[in-house]
């Protein structure tokens, strides 16, 4: 895909077991401290009501009898781009869509979904949960955050079948891994829990309730976030939610 036809579609945009209840929908709100986003209540094969498919092959999906957001690597390996993308570029980023198109590429190794929800503020909780179902490449899982009109954003990743957490940063379609952290284990076929803590410049990452990395940014968070995966990896999300403030501090 084009950088053009990538910035078109982010510019007008504005995105453990299994529980046997079926939950209501939460929509996006920007006026609460925390927004929480589960897909019980959408329908398997639907695309996300609140999540913009930008790169990748996401829909709702079930998984050993959850249902979640479920991203397939294996069915664009060729790296095609959502059909709707400069629509939904359009209503991610308004008048700016073009630049984002410009600004991104859509790598076949970088499933991105944006989240339609406010991802604004200096002190900010990002987490998710995700079940690595398959994948001989890659089983990565990972949340987007500050992703920029210009298709830049920064990212944080566990894999499945490296035991590692990456942080990074993706310009013009580029990915650079900044920190490493090995020996994080995320086994395959089992629930965990991801979380990113934003508070200023600083940075902490959290595996399944257990900090793994803290270090400065260069910047406090600013910008929309979302989902991240990689190249044929199967995953299946669920539970993602947005916090602000203090309440995010708590475990």
């Amino acid at each position: 895909m084009t950088r053009i036809a990538l910035a078109v579609f982010l510019g007008g945009m504005i995105i453990g077991a299994a529980q046997a209840q079926p939950k209501p929908a939460v929509p996006p709100s920007t006026g609460s401290a925390e927004q929480l986003v589960h897909f019980d209540a959408e329908k398997p094969g639907d695309p996300p009501a609140q999540f913009e498919s930008i790169i990748g092959d996401w829909n709702i999906g079930e998984v050993v009898g959850a249902r979640g957001l479920w991203v397939d690597g294996t069915k664009w390996r060729q790296g095609t781009p959502s059909v709707s993308l400069a629509d939904q570029a359009k209503r991610l980023y308004g008048d700016r869509y073009a630049e984002f198109l410009d600004g991104v590429k859509a790598f076949a190794f970088f499933p991105l979904a944006v989240y339609r929800g406010d991802c604004g503020g200096d002190d900010l909780t990002l987490s998710v949960r995700f079940y690595p179902q398959s994948g001989r490449i890659d089983q990565a899982a990972g949340i987007a955050w500050s992703i920029a009109p210009d298709g830049n954003y920064w990212g944080a990743r566990a894999n499945a079948l490296e035991n590692n957490v990456l942080f990074f940063k993706v310009v013009r379609g580029k990915r650079t891994v900044v920190q490493t952290v090995r020996n994080v284990v995320t086994e395959t076929k089992k629930w965990h829990t991801l979380k990113v803590r934003l508070k200023g410049k600083s940075l902490s990452l959290e595996v399944n309730d257990k900090e793994v990395l803290k270090r400065g940014l260069e910047a406090p968070a600013n910008g929309r976030c979302g989902l991240w995966s990689k190249a044929d990896s199967q995953v299946l999300f669920d539970d993602f939610r947005v916090i602000k403030g203090s309440g995010g501090t708590d475990k």
